[in-house]
């Protein structure tokens, strides 16, 4: 199993205010992501890649969502990390025989590639996301 680094998740109030100060802060103009560029509805955010690192601001659209959920409980802040995996099913059961379990029982699977989520209880509280990209 390959994992590598791809990126951080942040969850925000005001998508564009936010947008506006990381692409001011590293010179760099983001990519706006829609609600298709996400495994569930409701979420929208800007893409901002940094050294080939991804920086994702992550907005809510609607009352529901793990991220409204999440702001409601914490604030702004980081949501989750991201790794890109080559075979998201092999990663799954590779992580399984370390003893860690995904939140679904079978990713989710769209233009965007497949994703699949740890609980943060799993990883010292913070959120894992698995990706592979399409």
């Amino acid at each position: 199993m390959s994992l590598a680094i791809n990126g951080i998740n942040i969850a925000v109030h005001d998508l564009p205010s936010a947008t506006e100060r990381y692409e001011r802060l590293f010179d760099v103009v983001g990519e706006h992501v829609g609600p298709d560029g996400f495994a569930f509805p409701g979420l929208e955010g800007t893409k901002i890649v940094v050294g080939g690192f991804v920086i994702s601001l992550i907005a809510s659209t609607q009352d529901g969502t793990s991220v409204a959920r999440f702001l409601e409980r914490h604030g702004e802040g980081v949501f989750l990390f991201s790794v890109k995996v080559d075979d998201i099913d092999v990663a799954v059961d590779e992580l399984k025989q370390q003893g860690l379990s995904p939140l679904l029982d079978d990713a989710v699977r769209g233009d965007f590639g497949a994703v699949t989520f740890y609980h943060p209880r799993t990883l010292n509280g913070v959120q894992l996301e698995l990706i592979q990209h399409a």
